[in-house]
């Protein structure tokens, strides 16, 4: 397979932004490749994929692409104070690798994203906000920003907060991604389907469980799907499984 590091240009964020593009070893002209979007870590970048599963192996057995994209410690979303990371990870750079790809399809049918931890809720949010682009999500260990503790005390945690998504309601922005799933529901669009997954000694369970009891109220808005494994937490191998339960979901 190959694996290529890209430096592409933001107009969005004015400035160089990296991504690694995977592409199996057979590829056919007559076809093109489906994409699998991937998000990290608050914790990391996007180099963690690559170190820590066996996605270049997926890539190469099932015959599809993955796209692993860095947006540094944004949590994807267009920041309150700072860059617009969402409107980046979300729009410029598909629209961009499929321009530099042609052999990755631009349809929407053909494209999905997954993500774990800050990554999950990026996933969330981005599938949200661009449901014209990507038909599925998969959100591993993914809370709502909108369901953590917030306390305007000046503390670095609370800056930290503010930079990312001001000091408002989440649950009543866009931040939200339970607020942004109800929306989305009002709307006469096709949404993505949902694949959602958490360990059950994860330490967010309880916000996880807050994000499926938002979706499991709408049951005639998202084709939606849960998954929890017993006895694993917040950590790689519990993600590696879920990735490929992911892709075993999506019959890639």
């Amino acid at each position: 397979m190959a694996v290529i590091r890209t430096n592409i240009f933001s107009m969005n964020l004015k400035y160089n932004m990296e991504c690694y593009v995977i592409l199996p070893d057979q590829v056919s002209k007559a076809k093109k490749l489906k994409t699998l979007w991937m998000y990290h870590g608050g914790s990391g970048d996007h180099t963690k994929w690559l170190y820590h599963t066996k996605i270049m192996e997926y890539v190469n057995e099932r015959g599809v692409a993955a796209i692993l994209t860095n947006v540094n410690e944004s949590c994807f979303v267009d920041m309150n104070i700072g860059g617009k990371y969402g409107s980046y990870v979300g729009d410029e750079l598909p629209k961009t690798i499929w321009n530099m790809f042609p052999i990755l399809s631009s349809k929407r049918e053909d494209n999905y994203i997954c993500g774990f931890s800050n990554g999950g809720y990026g996933a969330l949010h981005i599938a949200l906000k661009y449901p014209e682009k990507f038909c599925s999500v998969g959100a591993f260990s993914a809370g709502d920003k909108a369901d953590a503790d917030f306390l305007n005390d000046n503390s670095e945690k609370s800056k930290t907060r503010i930079r990312l998504f001001g000091d408002g309601d989440l649950d009543k922005n866009e931040y939200g991604v339970k607020n942004q799933a109800r929306m989305l529901a009002l709307q006469d669009v096709k949404r993505p389907s949902i694949y959602h997954a958490c360990g059950s000694e994860d330490p967010w369970l309880d916000m996880n469980l807050l994000v499926k009891k938002c979706f499991e109220e709408m049951p005639n808005k998202y084709d939606y799907t849960y998954d929890q494994i017993e006895g694993i937490g917040h950590v790689w191998p519990f993600w590696e499984e879920e990735l490929v339960r992911y892709m075993n979901y999506l019959k890639l």
